[in-house]
């Protein structure tokens, strides 16, 4: 016994000359905006807008194997760091002024060695006072690495992307 053949729908002509869509061009930026990223490197990398652009500019005129980009990623990740690190001391102090700042105003001495320094022979040094002591009070891990990625964006490719900028939005 024969089956019967199916019959597909036919397709509208609409649905026929439809193309896969791109994905939607990026909104130039504004001219204050553009003025902001021109006037220095800090104010480039602090706007993810900028950031994003200055990354694109970077892969389109890369001839060093993606090693800018990847001063960007550094860049990045370093200020992910610094934000997860300052929401967790906040974090940290909450914790401290709800269960342990009142304990110690009545007298009672909850150990929990956290103010303790590691390597110490077990002696009684306050973090805060060791950093201190060695001149590292406020430096965070990544500073001095990021501070020289960002001289090294500065000096070279920077330069680049703001007369890019200039001159394809005529600033």
């Amino acid at each position: 016994m024969a089956t019967p053949a199916k019959t597909e729908k036919p397709k509208d002509d609409k649905e026929k000359d439809e193309k896969p869509k791109a994905p939607p061009k990026p909104k130039a930026p504004s001219k204050p905006q553009l003025e902001k990223w021109v006037s220095s490197i800090n104010a480039l990398l602090s706007d993810p807008e900028g950031l994003k652009a200055f990354r694109a500019f970077l892969k389109e005129s890369e001839v060093e194997d993606g090693e800018l980009t990847r001063y960007i990623d550094f860049y990045e990740e370093v200020e992910g760091y610094k934000a997860e690190f300052k929401r967790l001391e906040e974090s940290a102090k909450d914790i401290f002024e709800t269960y342990l700042e009142d304990a110690a105003h009545q007298g009672i001495i909850l150990q929990v060695g956290a103010d303790k320094e590691v390597g110490t022979g077990g002696k009684s040094v306050e973090i805060g006072d060791k950093l201190e002591d060695e001149g590292l009070e406020g430096v965070l891990l990544f500073d001095e690495p990021q501070k020289k990625v960002k001289q090294k964006l500065a000096d070279g490719q920077y330069i680049n992307f703001c007369s890019h900028l200039k001159e394809k939005y005529k600033l």
